[in-house]
């Protein structure tokens, strides 16, 4: 895995950012769905191994990757929604306090 560029939410051969616009819940909600994501293809993995059946390392490899890439997506789309919220929490003090 690549690291991450500055405010990139994820670097894989090109670095993605949230969309300045997308509301901390629907990021909280995202992050839900790719931990989720990630969270069935290890047990399902965990399952597969747990059976005596020839697997693929090549294949194998790619669903760990993909696992991982989700869990780092989802732990990203945390990370900026904790980051908005905090924002959004200042604002609404520093407008209490200019009142």
């Amino acid at each position: 895995m690549k690291r991450r560029a500055p405010g990139a939410w994820i670097t894989l051969n090109a670095s993605y950012y949230c969309a300045p616009v997308g509301h901390p819940l629907k990021l909280v909600d995202d992050a839900s769905l790719l931990l989720e994501g990630a969270r069935g293809i290890t047990q399902s993995l965990a399952d597969l191994l747990s059976q005596d059946v020839d697997i693929n390392p090549d294949d194998l490899a790619k669903a760990l990757w993909a696992a991982s890439v989700l869990t780092e997506m989802g732990q990203s789309s945390a990370e900026v929604a904790y980051s908005r919220i905090c924002k959004m929490r200042n604002r609404i003090r520093n407008n209490d306090d200019a009142k």
